[in-house]
């Protein structure tokens, strides 16, 4: 028998091995409790309600998803970035099956502000690192970005194309990473063939 948890991180560590194993829907008071071998009154010491817990525990996943650096510096290029996040979601896919969908669709279509703003708050950590990697990047082409197209926007793009091949379970960056390279890096056609 393992020995009980006694920290906030070894609770949020069993909700992920829950996550992992039956999908977001098994998170319950009890069951996180007999994963952890501690009474549920053990948990609400730690989390003031389910919806705490279970808040944290998404949030927990988000982290364990898309841990890496905080500022985008890692990434020497933005075709770095669009590969290493699709790994990512394959790793969240393989990990937490069906929690992208789970997590979007309760926490969207449901009155739940905390999930909403755990999901906002990773969105835009990935966001932040979007741009920061584009502001960054050495090897875009000069005259790419303008008032009228900025980085921000262009990030916008990414992760709403990263969004999207998510949702449809791809998770080949092929396509997303031709875009990049056709649209930052390549000198754009002159329209003749």
């Amino acid at each position: 028998m393992k020995p009980a948890a006694t920290s906030k991180e070894e609770i949020l560590a069993a909700c992920r091995e829950l996550i992992h194993r039956q999908g977001g829907t098994a998170l319950n008071v009890r069951e996180v409790a007999a994963a952890c071998g501690i009474s549920v009154g053990t948990v609400y010491n730690y989390f003031g309600s389910k919806a705490d817990l279970v808040g944290a525990a998404v949030e927990s996943v988000w982290y364990d998803i898309f841990r890496c650096t905080d500022d985008g510096s890692a990434f020497a290029t933005t075709q770095d970035c669009v590969r290493w996040l699709f790994e990512r979601l394959a790793y969240g896919n393989a990990q937490y099956p069906g929690f992208f969908t789970l997590h979007s669709a309760s926490f969207v279509n449901q009155d739940r502000p905390e999930g909403k703003v755990r999901m906002q708050k990773a969105w835009e950590h990935i966001m932040e690192m979007l741009c920061k990697v584009l502001q960054q990047d050495p090897l875009i082409r000069p005259g790419v970005f303008c008032d009228a197209f900025t980085p921000e926007q262009f990030a916008d793009i990414l992760f709403s194309l990263i969004l999207a091949a998510q949702l449809r379970g791809q998770y080949s960056a092929d396509t997303v990473l031709q875009l990049v390279d056709r649209m930052l890096y390549q000198m754009p056609c002159t329209g003749t063939a």
